[in-house]
């Protein structure tokens, strides 16, 4: 898993969200996964062992700012 599939996620939650401005990347120099979410006012960081980690984190995100 990779970069394709974090482009598949941002396009999934840009298009239900788009009102939130979303960032996710690999770090391959530990095997995490990042990512940053920003609204009108406020922010959150992520950071996850695995996709699905990464994708649970910003579901809750989500839910709770829209």
């Amino acid at each position: 898993m990779g970069t394709t599939e974090l482009q598949d996620i941002r396009e999934y939650w840009i298009n239900k969200y788009p009102n939130v401005t979303i960032t996710l990347y690999p770090q391959s120099d530990n095997g995490k996964y990042c990512g940053l979410m920003l609204t009108h006012n406020c922010s959150f960081d992520l950071q996850a062992d695995t996709i699905g980690e990464l994708i649970s984190q910003g579901e809750s995100f989500l839910r709770k700012v829209i």
